[in-house]
């Protein structure tokens, strides 16, 4: 009597283990028919786009089409970022485009760039994906907020792209886990600065490019309200206390890292304060830190101007 007790105590669980097992492969599959990432993975981490959105070409970027291998005659200049290089609105008018028209053949342009990616993750586009490109220049386009590293995870149809786990962790696998990971962390994200990371980032992208034997170059980006140089107008238009102080201090860590690193970089600030009044402002004036397509077209012209007497010669590499 005891033997078949245990028997079918034994039989009950295996049978509740074993459903379990297949609602939860049943809710794993349903999770990545939904995710519609395009993940690759990187020191054991992954980090993912959203292919077929926002007018982005198919590997998620916003793009044209191009060809991995450049087509004869074309050098290229692979350009990493957040969504102050993507832009704010078509591919044609984010200032890499601009950038490249500006410089004229030989240069074309490839935007990998991507809205919400910190310097991690666009050191890791430039491992999986920007060297595919054959570029003759890397060029990174930073933000204030890449001291903060983007912690956030995919959730559902949110177009917010993320560092999808850590690199021992179940997210690094399951697209279920990511989704009640994302739905966790969204609820108690706070900006935390990790400038050490962000160091380390750079000076990985510095020794990844060396390695390669192509240049690297970095924009420093900050908030078109910056046009404004009278502190307390710059914060009226902000609509916050110390939004545009904190932008700007926040440049000038950057500014300094960057120096400590012998790494070339060019500021956006005394271009955006050369233009007219409110030149910057994007489509919705509430948006107190992305360019408008006017703003893009300095920027991209500025660092045209910058650029083009420090790249490389044909046949440098």
């Amino acid at each position: 009597m005891i033997h078949r007790l245990v028997s079918t105590r034994l039989q009950r669980a295996l049978l509740a283990v074993s459903s379990l097992g297949v609602a939860l492969g049943g809710a794993e599959a349903l999770a990545r028919y939904a995710d519609d990432t395009l993940e690759f993975p990187t020191d054991g981490r992954r980090f993912s786009t959203r292919g077929g959105t926002h007018g982005t070409n198919r590997s998620g970027f916003l793009e044209r089409e191009l060809p991995e291998a450049p087509p004869a005659g074309v050098r290229r200049i692979v350009v990493l970022g957040d969504s102050m290089t993507w832009g704010t609105g078509s591919a044609a008018e984010a200032w890499p485009r601009v950038m490249e028209a500006r410089l004229g053949a030989p240069w074309e342009a490839v935007n990998l760039s991507h809205y919400g990616y910190d310097a991690e993750q666009s050191l890791a586009t430039l491992r999986a994906i920007g060297w595919r490109y054959g570029p003759d220049a890397v060029v990174f386009g930073t933000y204030g907020n890449d001291l903060v590293p983007t912690e956030l995870i995919t959730v559902g149809r949110s177009a917010m792209p993320a560092w999808v786990g850590g690199p021992d962790g179940p997210g690094t696998r399951w697209s279920l886990w990511r989704r009640v990971e994302g739905a966790w962390r969204t609820r108690g994200f706070e900006e935390r600065e990790a400038p050490d990371r962000y160091r380390a980032a750079l000076l990985a992208l510095k020794e990844a490019t060396a390695t390669a034997g192509v240049p690297l170059f970095v924009v420093l980006l900050v908030p078109h309200v910056l046009a404004e140089p009278d502190l307390a107008a710059c914060e009226a238009r902000a609509g916050g206390a110390a939004r545009c102080a904190s932008a700007l201090e926040r440049a000038e860590r950057q500014s300094r890292l960057l120096d400590s690193l012998s790494i070339p970089y060019l500021s956006t600030l005394p271009a955006l304060r050369t233009g007219p009044e409110r030149a910057w402002f994007a489509a919705d004036s509430s948006d107190w830190e992305h360019p408008s397509p006017q703003g893009h077209v300095v920027v991209g012209e500025a660092v045209a101007d910058w650029l083009g007497p420090m790249l490389p010669p044909a046949g440098a590499r």
